[in-house]
């Protein structure tokens, strides 16, 4: 029986295989021949918004514009404001993604999309219409995933979860502090058809107004960002922006705010009554007019329990509520409603082919001047960087270096004031997540990351090679008791290296990425107090992550 339920997924995963690229192959022969009607998507973090970067470093396109983005934002219209009472529509280009992870869970900024173990892909594929002033994409995504088992949290280091709670939901977070992060999204393989990189707007001269499933991307870091990221699935929203930055006598203002819904994973709990939750977002960055390539932002979220989705629209103000400090009693759950904010800021200095940048979040307001200079660091999170460019080969090739830190692990503040875990919550039990997901940083809760990243770019091609170290959730490694004092070699740690290169031809587009890994102490196991004969034995797992994007022309 074992045996033909081996061949059986076996043959599921090679036909999704063939199906998925038979799809990206048949349709590069009617976009190739039919060259005037296509529309291809500048998603977060492919290669064209990557050489937008670049191109921003070099002095050869603006800063504006940047810091508040999503794909419908990225990519331009089908038509010029000539051509505006014309009916435009055309095919947005496939592309399909695929990730393979050998031995662990490896899947990070991947919006809808969840790198299990084992071989997982997307197919996005849809429509673009334009009329007027009204615009339509449809961009719908099949996901799938293999979902291979892997050895999930010991006993030993985990708390007891309430009765209600899945099995597969988050070991370490459950009360006071909760979130929805499941270590397993089910026991089966996962088929999904996901609304995707989907937008109707209305522009109505200097905003824009509309709904929409697409990701979007709040602040300047290249890995981590954490107020708004592309790291969970699209949050279906009604939302008003500014159609492009607006030139004041302070220099440029661009605006995004919005309502949306977030959805509980199925793998949370048996409560059918807290699926749903609001969320409210306000998103500003000034172009300062002073500095040229200074843009400096602020964003907020607000979210909480909603009865039902005829509530969320009625919670759009609630942005501008709720701004007293919430390190209130710790035992105290009562639904109620949480918050991430952050102060981010970018400089891009042309001449000298230099980025700087940096975000700084917290969770709760201080309840006065005083508080704020005695303990800044209370509930906060930070990510700062830079990136370094210089032409080479006479103008014809560019090399980029960059680096990227970002810590949400709680600081020494706890020690005088109840302090959550980032993205975890008293008020809200699923958290800072969509469907399982965490909405910000990749890394997800109580993490640290360091990056660093070395590309070779040509016009029509870019091949880097990158570093990293991630440490997973380190403040749950304090929360569940043992005998041992001394923790510090237990921390959850990946150490990664891996090369990428992307390239564009008649062929169509390719983007390649492979990883390789060390996980030390998966889920905290060596949990021994340093002892060289550990009782508990040591689990450490190599991974190797191997990402291929592919799209016709």
């Amino acid at each position: 029986m074992q045996i033909s339920l081996s061949i059986l997924l076996g043959s599921v995963m090679y036909a999704r295989w063939i199906l998925l690229l038979g799809v990206v192959v048949c349709a590069s022969g009617p976009l190739r021949a039919q060259a005037s009607v296509f529309y291809r998507l500048a998603t977060i973090g492919s290669d064209a918004d990557d050489r937008a970067r670049l191109a921003q470093l070099l002095g050869e396109r603006r800063t504006d514009g940047y810091l508040l983005r999503s794909p419908s934002s990225l990519t331009p219209a089908l038509r010029d404001s000539a051509e505006r009472d014309r009916f435009h529509w055309a095919v947005v280009v496939p592309q399909l993604v695929a990730i393979g992870n050998s031995s662990l869970p490896f899947s990070l900024n991947d919006g809808a999309l969840w790198a299990g173990r084992g071989w997982s892909e997307s197919l996005r594929a849809g429509l673009r219409v334009e009329r007027g002033r009204l615009s339509l994409t449809l961009a719908p995504e099949l996901v799938a995933s293999e979902n291979i088992p892997y050895e999930l949290a010991a006993p030993e280091v985990t708390v007891a979860r309430p009765p209600s709670r899945n099995p597969l939901s988050s070991p370490w977070h459950v009360q006071p502090y909760s979130i929805d992060l499941p270590q397993r999204f089910g026991y089966l393989p996962i088929w999904r058809l996901d609304p995707g990189q989907s937008t109707f707007a209305v522009e109505a001269g200097r905003v824009t107004l509309g709904v929409a499933t697409e990701n979007e991307w709040w602040g300047p870091g290249v890995h981590n960002a954490i107020v708004l990221s592309n790291n969970a699935p699209g949050i279906p929203r009604l939302f008003l922006r500014t159609t492009r930055p607006i030139q004041t006598r302070i220099g440029m203002i661009e605006a995004r705010w919005f309502v949306g819904a977030l959805s509980e994973s199925d793998y949370f709990d048996s409560d059918p009554t807290n699926n749903l939750r609001s969320i409210a977002g306000l998103g500003l960055a000034w172009g300062v007019k002073w500095a040229p390539g200074l843009t400096l932002g602020v964003a907020r979220t607000v979210y909480a329990p909603v009865r039902g989705w005829s509530g969320v629209p009625l919670r759009i103000f609630d942005v501008f509520r709720a701004f007293g400090p919430s390190y209130a009693d710790p035992t105290d759950t009562t639904p109620g409603r949480d918050q991430v904010y952050s102060l981010f800021g970018r400089w891009v200095l042309s001449p000298d082919r230099l980025a700087v940048y940096f975000e700084w979040a917290r969770t709760a307001f201080p309840s006065s001047v005083r508080d704020l200079l005695i303990a800044p660091n209370r509930t906060r999170g930070y990510t700062v960087g830079l990136e370094w460019a210089k032409p080479v080969r006479d103008g014809h090739a560019t090399l980029r270096i960059g680096g990227e830190v970002t810590s949400l692990e709680k600081n020494s503040a706890y020690r005088d004031r109840p302090v959550a875990t980032f993205y975890t919550s008293r008020q809200v039990a699923q958290g800072y997540t969509q469907r399982g997901q965490v909405i910000g940083a990749a890394i997800g809760p109580g993490a640290s990351s360091q990056w660093l990243t070395i590309d070779y770019f040509s016009p029509r091609w870019r091949v880097g090679v990158f570093a990293g170290r991630i440490r997973w959730d380190d403040d749950a490694l304090y929360t569940f008791p043992n005998d041992y004092d001394a923790k510090w070699c237990s921390h959850d740690v990946s150490l990664f290296g891996g090369v990428s290169a992307a390239g564009s031809g008649r062929w169509g587009s390719a983007n390649l990425s492979l990883t390789r890994g060390e996980r030390l102490n998966v889920f905290f196991h060596h949990l021994t107090g340093c002892d060289p004969a550990p009782s508990l034995a040591v689990v450490d797992a190599r991974n190797t992550t191997l990402e291929l994007r592919l799209s016709p022309p």
